[in-house]
């Protein structure tokens, strides 16, 4: 029995260095989150109210579901978690300067006083909110950020370019979800209360 025990105590001893030893995906220097920011919740708000704003542009436009080229600036998946940190930020600009050229688009196509307007200008504030957030947690955006530029004319373009961005950024913000939890969970950000 005491062979046994001892196995059972080097095999924990073992499985517990392999999983405090592993490599993490920490960003390295990066300030902490502070009072007031607490990243996790913030990004989880923003995603619902992206949702929020898909079904309204879903329920006033209708469902456009002709696949568009993706758009490459809203992609976190399967990328090395520095890159995603580095996208996260970029991503989060972006999404608002798309916001911004949804509304414009909108207005275009429906009456100003329709619920997707404040519901889109809402949306813009907390991305701005979200990314002064996501920047004390993980850095800024180093890179150029790319401006959404939309060169179609006809509104059957603009509406399926408008669904893209929006079911890409709750897409995104999914992403950025389990990036800042994961992230979260390894200690390197950290809340002050």
């Amino acid at each position: 029995m005491e062979a046994k025990t001892g196995l059972l105590i080097w095999w924990i001893l073992m499985m517990i260095q392999g999983m405090t030893c592993r490599p993490t995906c920490r960003p390295t220097d990066r300030p902490s989150v502070t009072p007031g920011c607490h990243v996790i919740a913030r990004t989880d708000f923003t995603k619902t109210i992206m949702k929020q704003l898909l079904e309204e542009f879903l329920s006033i436009n209708g469902n456009t579901s002709t696949t568009w080229p993706s758009i490459s600036e809203l992609e976190l998946t399967n990328l090395p978690c520095e890159e995603k940190i580095q996208k996260a930020q970029c991503g989060l600009n972006f999404m608002r300067m798309a916001l911004e050229l949804i509304y414009q688009h909108q207005s275009e196509l429906h009456n100003i006083t329709k619920p997707i307007f404040n519901q889109t200008n809402a949306a813009i504030k907390e991305l701005k909110l979200t990314n002064d957030c996501v920047s004390k947690a993980v850095g800024k955006c180093t890179k150029n950020i790319t401006q959404p530029v939309f060169a179609h004319a006809d509104y059957y373009s603009k509406k399926h370019w408008d669904q893209a961005v929006l079911e890409t950024s709750v897409d995104f913000l999914d992403e950025l979800l389990k990036m800042v939890r994961h992230l979260s969970s390894k200690k390197t950000l950290t809340s002050k209360k």
